[in-house]
């Protein structure tokens, strides 16, 4: 994971309001890497994320029958933060972590590009 997940990130960093994208090991909540601005609780905020993750797909039961977990999203006064799941098996997997800019950005339209770009951030 080179260069090429570097460009995938800043490709995501460009969208409207985007402040920091990461890609996150689910299992650890290890930041693998990540462009963008990050405050000192960034690498709190992402093993959060993961653990938030790892709560999610135990819900949805053994077997999963409604499903993998696909996304999850977050929204404060200010902020919006979108979690791609990019590849989920059990005790394993990476999530696209997205903080944005609430003001600045639209969760629908974040969803759909993060979805498209997706794919490039492990290829």
């Amino acid at each position: 994971m080179g260069s090429s997940l570097q460009e995938a990130l800043h490709r995501v960093l460009a969208m409207e309001g985007v402040r920091t994208v990461a890609l996150i090991d689910i299992a650890s909540g290890m930041v693998v890497r990540s462009a963008g601005e990050q405050d000192a609780s960034f690498p709190a905020a992402a093993a959060s994320v993961a653990d938030e993750a790892r709560a999610a797909r135990g819900a949805l039961g053994p077997g999963r029958p409604a499903g993998g977990l696909d996304e999850m999203v977050a929204v404060t006064q200010s902020r919006l933060h979108l979690a791609k799941i990019l590849r989920d098996q059990p005790g394993e997997g990476f999530l696209l972590f997205v903080d944005m800019d609430r003001a600045r950005a639209n969760a629908a339209l974040a969803s759909l590009h993060v979805g498209q770009l997706a794919s490039a951030v492990l290829a």
